[in-house]
């Protein structure tokens, strides 16, 4: 097979450096997915924990403040304890409200997918070059392939960044 390829103008390192630097590229799309994926986790439990602690406060506050309200000379320290359950309650909402972790998760997690389709499509892609009958064609095939992914690679995680993780790849 090697003599055939060198017959044809292309040597066969050069088909396997294609193929190598191919495989490169498909497998940092595949780690830089599971940071993403990993990042993806992260934000859905911070997303979770303060979910739960407004649903949590919210139905405190009111409850401690009813209460409080109808004490004829309320305990200090109760009185205390009202107001900081209150404030962390607005403190925690508005931090969900400003932060958006559901949302960044959402994008994170679109990211990673976009990721592990390119991943996907670039290594089904790879498998049919390899099994063409044109060595010259497979370097060339495969070399365009690289560039390629490269390029919606790129893309893909501009968009992101650009967005700061909050509204480009959902559009």
């Amino acid at each position: 097979m090697s003599e055939a390829r060198e017959g044809k103008g292309v040597d066969a390192g050069m088909v396997e450096g294609a193929k190598e630097a191919l495989l490169r590229s498909i497998e940092e799309i595949g780690a830089e997915r599971h940071e993403f994926a990993s990042q993806a986790q992260w934000l859905k439990r911070i997303n979770s924990f303060f979910n739960v602690s407004i649903v949590l406060l919210g139905v405190a506050a009111p409850a401690v403040v009813t209460y409080l309200t109808q004490q004829p000379t309320p305990d200090p320290s109760l009185t205390l304890k009202t107001i900081i359950i209150v404030a962390v309650a607005g403190a925690f909402a508005t931090l969900r409200g400003f932060l958006k972790w559901g949302e960044k998760y959402g994008f994170a997690v679109m990211t990673s997918m976009k990721l592990r389709e390119l991943e996907a499509n670039a290594r089904l892609e790879m498998e049919e070059i390899l099994h063409t009958a044109n060595d010259v064609m497979i370097y060339g095939k495969l070399s365009a392939l690289n560039r390629e992914i490269q390029e919606k690679w790129t893309e893909i995680i501009r968009r992101h960044l650009v967005s700061g993780g909050s509204g480009g790849e959902g559009e």
